[in-house]
Parts: structure tokens; sequence; C-alpha cells
């Protein structure tokens, strides 16, 4: 078909335009107007002038991806990227790294997240998860030389992404940062199931690489016991502080309301380096005033509620260990009794007891797990949960000991023994949440007890007794899951006998 017949065809405005006598032909519109604005040319054809092929028109420039890399955190062995791309027209399937110049070393799948801000910014009136982030382990042979940056479409295209802002943090910061962003980001959709996801993908083995880097600069920065120590106490509370250091004193104030403490020994065990004197000070006063022996060791960062039990707990000297949060108080004479009569009777059980809110109502006994029905049905795996049976409810007098599936680390009873033959609290887990239970779960898998005395009874101001910081909701994720993947097939097995 002739050049100029299969144009009019394709563009029937032209043709129009010829009828009107704005152009004389549709070559003349080609090359006047056609090109510029995209149209194809079926030639190759003359010009007007009769001399020279018309040349095929290029292949039009693909449409510019706008994105923007936000943030990158970069320390030896770990590197964050985090930013944003429009995307919707041509998917984003990963991310790749390249250093000191190399080609791409490093490929990952994006992981995605919401950001309302991009949406404004785009005049998008639907939602998308426009936001995108990865947390590379970074191989010790590459250094830390520069950094480049590119995202690679579905359709094979590679987008280079700009330096954008570049911190090098060090080990421990870098690791907060990435789980303050990761509590906090905005998904659509459940953030348990695409947790667990991210996290089974890979996401899980670099966390636990940089988790592990931290645990070896772990250290204490001060030791130091006032008071008279008791060679073989009756009991040895072990405590961990972070945050607020109020509750030593009222803790130890409280207990001496309702019992001689000599033969009792209180150890502390300090995650804020910024409290370390104020500790040291509260110590030597309690010890003094209620006759008792208070040690305080002090970490030099926030080490968790694992590794700071299990630091205390080897500097005990008794064989009855009682782990107790620092917002936990005896609830009358009678408790600290009931934690006399078990004393060194503990052997193969671990034992916790009744707590209360300050209104009354019963805030534990005894924890049960669950299989969260909709996270597990959303993220297409067992997806446990603990819960507290009867939390909010008045108190019904009861006072027996009855078996329980696990009771919580805010009080727990145990003989030492039984506890460093499991080898103490898992220090795989994060800050806290799920070690407790965690714990629970290897005495019962070892066929000792674990039991609810309801005449073990406590106050619980809970959430008093620390401080909340962001990088502990990016943590809470990182245990739940750690949990699920290693108790799951246990749990099930348990629940379908029951």
């Amino acid at each position: 078909m002739d050049a100029e017949l299969a144009y009019l065809k394709r563009y029937p405005d032209v043709a129009g335009a010829i009828k009107a006598g704005t152009v004389t032909s549709a070559l003349e519109h080609f090359l006047n107007y056609g090109r510029f604005e995209g149209r194809v040319w079926l030639g190759p054809e003359r010009t007007a002038a009769g001399s020279e092929p018309v040349p095929e028109p290029p292949p039009p420039e693909p449409a510019a991806v706008a994105h923007n890399c936000d943030a990158i955190l970069l320390t030896q062995g770990f590197l964050f990227v985090d930013g944003w791309v429009d995307d919707r027209f041509d998917g984003l399937a990963a991310i790749e790294v390249a250093v000191d110049g190399a080609g791409p070393v490093l490929s990952l799948p994006s992981c995605r997240y919401r950001r309302q801000d991009v949406e404004q910014h785009l005049g998008l009136s639907s939602t998308f998860e426009s936001g995108f982030w990865q947390l590379f382990r970074i191989p010790a042979d590459l250094g830390l030389g520069p950094i480049g940056l590119r995202l690679r479409l579905a359709s094979g295209r590679a987008v280079a992404l700009g330096a954008g802002n570049v911190v090098r943090l060090s080990l421990r910061e870098h690791f907060e940062a990435f789980l303050g962003f990761y509590g906090r980001r905005q998904l659509i959709g459940s953030l348990v199931a695409r947790s667990f996801s991210e996290l089974g993908l890979g996401l899980a083995g670099t966390i636990e690489h940089m988790h592990n880097a931290i645990r070896t600069t772990r250290a204490a920065t001060s030791e130091g016991t006032y008071g008279r120590r008791p060679s073989r106490p009756l009991l040895s509370f072990v405590c961990c502080i972070y945050g607020i250091p109020d509750f030593l004193f009222l803790q130890v104030a409280q207990f001496a309301r309702y019992a001689n403490l000599e033969r009792c020994e209180f150890i502390y065990v300090n995650n804020s380096p910024e409290l370390e004197e104020v500790l040291h000070r509260d110590a030597e006063i309690a010890a003094f005033l209620f006759r008792t022996s208070v040690s305080v060791i002090s970490l030099n960062q926030n080490t968790g509620f694992s590794h700071a039990n299990n630091v205390g707990i080897a500097e005990a000297r008794s064989q009855t260990i009682v782990v107790i949060n620092p917002d936990v108080f005896p609830y009358s004479a009678a408790s600290f009794g009931t934690l006399s009569r078990l004393a060194q009777k503990t052997r193969h059980a671990l034992i916790g007891g009744k707590l209360f809110y300050a209104d009354g109502t019963v805030m534990h006994g005894g924890m049960i797990f669950i299989a969260d029905p909709r996270h597990s049905a959303l993220a297409r795996t067992k997806v446990w949960t603990v819960e507290h049976p009867r939390k909010g409810f008045p108190d019904l007098g009861d006072s027996d000991t009855t078996p329980v599936p696990a009771v919580s680390g805010a009080l727990m009873v145990f003989d030492r023994a039984d506890y460093d033959k499991l080898g103490g609290f898992d220090e795989r887990f994060i800050y806290g949440h799920y070690e407790d239970a965690d714990l629970c779960l290897r005495f019962a898998d070892k066929g000792w007890k674990v039991l609810y005395d309801a005449s073990l009874t406590f106050w619980h101001y809970e959430g008093r007794g620390s401080i909340k910081r962001p990088e502990h909701a990016g943590a809470v994720h990182y245990n739940r899951w750690l949990f699920s993947r290693t108790w799951s097939a246990s749990l099930s097995r348990q629940n379908s006998e029951a």
C-alpha cells in the first residue's frame, strides 16, 4: 500500500486536515508534525523534492519513571535502602547494588510499603505502595567503597538511583534505625502477614546476622554489690532495668514491708548505660535501709530481656531463682510466704503466679497459645499468638496450683540447675517478647512441669517499668516469626491432641 494512503488510513485526522487545507499531503504532515508527535510513517518514501528517502522514525523514548532514593544507611557488612518509585505501569522487580564501580553484585526483590506523601505528590486518587526498601548483607570482601544502586523493572529496564542521603552508622545505630522503620511502616494489608512473608523469604537471615554481630559487642561497664551478701541465699531476685530507674528502690521497699530480707539477694541488670550512677546510688541506699543485698550490673547497651536476665542469673547464688519485672510488687505478706515455701522445691518445675492490675482485675493467670486464624490465613502459615485467659476480669479467689502451657516472664520461679541445663533464655530473641513463652515450652519439652500457682499473688503495673522505643515494635515482628517458626509443629501437634 502506498505510504501516503497508509498514513491517512492510520490517522484519519490528517485526511481531515488535508481536506480543510491546513496541510497539502500526508508526507508534509509527518515531516512537520507527525514525527514529533510520535506518529509512524510506513516508508521509506521520497521527500517532497524527490531526492532523499524519508528515514524510519526512531522508536519513542521510554517514559521517565518518577522515583527517589530517600536514604541509604551504611555500615560494615550491611546496607539499608529506602525510597519510592511510580511503577504502576512497569512494576519494580528488584533492587541492585554495585560497589566500587563493579557490575551488580547483589540483587534482591524489593519490599514495599505505602507512602501517602508520594500519593499526594503524584496527585493520585487511589492508594498504592510506592515505597520500596531492602536490607542487604554486604559480603566482607566488597568493603565499603562507592555504592551504586539501580531499580530493575519488570520489563527489564534499569533505572539508576541517585546517591540519596548516605549515612554511615555504627552497627547498633543501623540496627535500631532499621527496626524502627520496620515497626512503623504503613502497608495496604496486614502488617503481621507481610512481615512473616518478608522474614521467611530471607530478611530474617540478614537480621539474625546483624543481631549476632551486635551481641559480640556487649559488655558490663560496672558491677557493685551493696549490703551483706549471703553465701547461700534463700531466694535470688533477678530483674532487668531499662529506661526507668525509679522501681529499684520501690521494689525492694515493698518486699521489705512483708518480710525480713537478710536471706535474699536482689540483682538488677541495667540495660540503660545513662542510668548507671543513679541505680548504684539507689541500690546502696536500699541495701542499707532494708538490710538486704542489692547488686547492680550495668551493661553498655540495651541487650534485651534474655541477655540481661542470663547475666543476672549467672551471678545469683541461690538455688531458687525469681525472675521479676521492675513493676511487679508483692500483693500481701502471703506473697512472700509462698515464695519462701517454693524455695529449693522447684526442681523440674517453672512456676508463675497470679498478677493483678492496679484496679484489682486479673492481669495474668497463666498463658495459652493460639494460632491466629486471620493472620494465619493471610500469611499462609501458622501465626502463633500468646493469650492471657481472664485478662482484665475480676479475680475468682482461686488459690490452686494447676498446669498451664506457659507463664509470664514478669514473674517466674525456677531451679537454677534446670535453667542452666536448658541454656537459659534464648538470646536470639531481640529486646523482648516471646522469650518467656519459649523458655516455658523448652521446660515442657523436657517433660518438666510449667505451673500456675494462684496463691503466688503480685501487683503488676504492666508497661510502667520500662520505656518503649520505635525499634521495639520492629523487633516484635521478628520475635513472633522466630517463635512461630520454632514451635509451630509442636504447638499444632499439642492442639490436635487436646
